[in-house]
Order: structure tokens, then C-alpha cells, then sequence
């Protein structure tokens, strides 16, 4: 069987396709075609066992973008280098996980007559999925509340988001030590997604200066301030300068491949709400303070909404977002390890672990 993935733009969508690819390994060759964005090529050097090709297809967005000539000629040209790799290598299937770029391998495949599967990762499904999902053979989902947005007559199943091998295979001391950490002290993870957040960078950076000094030992910090320029790396010397100046033991990324460890460690986190960060924090019962990125169709706020309803997170919306309230809520949870408590066994309880296998099948399943 050959598979080619078409994924690309954020770990959110590349995550689940390379998990996939691993579940698929013994009786499939997978391909993984993604953007050329800095995540992807980030995610691709760390993946070796993958072949992966790149393509620079662009965002469709602004609209004005449409009125260059040398763009429109740009999204042809990359639209026709898909068209072209798939008459190549004639996949028995095509496995899309939403973005701009899926949307175009799905809808080449489909013209060329190759099987389609969609996996949609968030609870209100991205605008390429909702297009794509009526013309596919079968759309994955990974909460069952996401089949009320999806059109009528589409094929859809329930199989959970993928979330990274091994995940749950790392003992709290392995992970800690890894970063140098003391074992018996408390990790707060700061995340922002693959693209990082700046109103997260900005609001943990005023957060310490409201910290009394004798606070601040309390805490080990991951802090991942972002691949992206524009979001987050820009700031990642005022990050590591920070926490030298206040002396809060911290290790500062602007991404970092190994985020299992970086999960495993942590006691509580501090998170954009994406899809793929919430299942991994659900199969490892990690707490977590979201502030849901406000853009994007809102998809963020319903997947944290689903996290709260769980028990597992407080949702705190980006424009009530200050550097009080956020200390507030840091402190209040460290401050109660009974609450922490009770907010891992809601998501243990939620976690099932299976995703990566029954998507699995699934995609063997439409093959045959």
C-alpha cells in the first residue's frame, strides 16, 4: 500500500499525519507532502524514516493577494507540481489533515480518481475540510460533536486525534532531568503553539515582574517562545534575558522537537487550546490555563471548551488576558495540588490512547 499525507502550516495538522505514518509503517510506504513554512522544515529534519517533499504553496488569504498576477502564476505553478507528484507516484490513497495546502492534494486526488480520506483534528472543523468533506470517502473525526458542521451524506467516522508514540512511556524523572530540573519541584510549561504566541510571550513576561522574589524559586520554566518570527523567536532573547534577571530557573526554546519530554515534565501548563496539544495533554492528564488563539473561525475556543467541560483546564479569552489575572490563576492552581489533582483524573478519564490505530484501519479500510 502507498499513502501519501498531505499536511502542512502547524504541528497541529503535521503531528497526527507523522503518527500516522508510523502506524502505517508495517504494510504501507508513506510520503508526507507539506508546505515550506519554517515549522514543517523543522518537523522534517527530525523525521528521517519519512520521506517528505515540500511545496511552496501560499496561504489563500488576504483576498488582495489575488490581484497580483505573479502570485496567482505562484499558486498555479505549485498547484500544478501536486498534480504532477501524484501522477508520479499514483498513490492506492490520499490522507489530508485540513489547511490550504490539503485542500488542493484532496482535490487533485479526487480528480485523478485516488481514494481520500480527511482527518479533522478541531471540534468545528477548518474551512478545507468543511469544502472537502462531501468529496471525500471518508472524513475521521476526532470528537463526535464535530459531525453537526460537517454537510449531509458525508461519510464520517470517530477515531480520535493521533497523538506522538511513546507520549506516555516517560517517567516524570526521566523527563525532568532531561532539562536539568530538580525532580521534587513543580514545572510550569508556556506554550503557544508551533507558530508561538505574542500575546502569551507578553503576558508571561509581566506575569514574573509581579512575582514576589521569594515566589520565583518555587518554579521550573519551559517556556516555547515560537518558530515563527513575527510570533514569537523575534522575542526569544528578552524570554532568556527575563528569567536571568529574575532568577526563575528556566529553559527556553523556539521549538523544540522533543515535546513529549517537555509534556512529561510539566505540572501545569499555560497553552494556546489547538487540537493536537489538547489530546496530547488529555492522554497525560496535564492541566492546563488555555487562552484560546481568537481567530481562525474560533475553532481554538470550542476544542478548550470541550477541555473545561472535562474538567482538565481553565479557559481564559486572549482579550481578558493581563499579566494579573494570568498570576492569578498560575498561583491559585500550584497554590491547590487537590485541584490539580482532580483536573488530571478528569482528563485521564477522557484519554483513550487508540487514535493512531483506528485511523489506521480506517485508511486500510477505504484501500481495500
Amino acid at each position: 500500500m502507498k499513502t501519501l499525507l498531505v499536511a502542512g502550516g502547524s504541528g497541529g495538522h503535521l503531528i497526527p499525519a507523522m503518527t500516522l505514518a508510523e502506524t502505517l509503517r508495517r504494510d504501507s510506504s508513506c510520503l508526507m507532502l507539506s508546505t515550506a513554512r519554517s515549522v514543517d522544515k523543522t518537523l522534517a529534519d527530525g523525521a528521517s524514516s519519512l520521506e517528505w517533499i515540500t511545496v511552496d504553496l501560499k496561504i489563500w488569504t488576504p483576498l488582495w493577494r489575488w490581484f497580483s498576477p505573479f502570485y496567482i502564476a505562484h499558486q498555479l505553478g505549485a498547484a500544478r507540481q501536486i498534480w504532477t507528484l501524484l501522477r508520479q507516484i499514483h498513490p492506492d490513497v490520499v490522507v489530508g489533515f485540513g489547511g490550504y495546502l490539503s485542500a488542493v492534494g484532496l482535490a487533485a486526488a479526487r480528480l485523478q480518481g485516488i481514494p481520500t480520506v480527511i482527518h479533522e483534528q478541531n471540534l468545528v472543523p477548518g474551512r478545507a475540510n468543511r469544502w472537502m468533506a462531501s468529496l471525500a470517502n471518508v472524513v475521521a473525526l476526532s470528537f463526535s460533536e464535530t459531525a453537526r458542521f460537517l454537510p449531509r451524506g458525508a461519510a464520517l467516522a470517530v477515531t480520535g486525534n493521533p497523538v506522538r508514540p511513546g507520549l506516555k512511556g516517560i517517567s516524570l524523572e526521566k523527563a525532568r532531568s532531561h532539562f536539568g530540573f530538580d525532580t521534587h519541584r513543580p514545572v510550569l510549561l508556556i506554550m503557544g503553539g508551533s507558530q508561538g504566541s505574542r500575546a502569551i510571550n507578553r503576558a508571561v513576561l509581566k506575569m514574573w515582574d509581579l512575582v514576589l522574589a521569594e515566589d520565583r524559586g518555587r518554579f521550573q520554566v519551559i517556556h516555547l517562545a515560537g518558530s515563527d518570527r513575527l510570533a514569537g523567536s523575534g522575542q526569544f532573547g528578552e524570554i532568556e534575558e527575563t528569567y536571568r534577571r529574575l532568577g526563575i530557573e528556566a529553559r527556553v526554546f523556539p521549538f523544540l522537537r522533543e515535546m513529549e519530554l517537555a509534556l512529561a515534565a510539566a505540572t501545569l501548563a499555560v497553552s494556546r487550546a489547538g487540537a493536537t496539544a489538547i489530546a496530547e495533554m488529555v492522554e497525560l492528564g496535564l492541566p492546563a490555563i488555555l487562552i484560546p488563539y481568537p481567530h481562525a473561525g474560533g475553532h481554538q475556543r470550542a476544542n478548550a471548551g470541550w477541555m473545561e467541560s472535562a474538567g482538565g483546564a481553565v479557559v481564559v479569552g486572549e482579550n481578558q488576558l493581563s499579566p494579573g489575572r494570568l498570576w492569578g490563576q498560575v498561583s491559585a492552581l500550584f497554590g491547590d495540588p487537590q485541584r490539580l489533582a482532580r483536573m488530571k483524573q478528569g482528563l485521564l478519564s477522557r484519554a483513550d490512547g487508540s487514535a493512531a490505530e483506528r485511523l489506521g484501519s480506517l485508511v486500510r479500510k477505504v484501500v481495500r
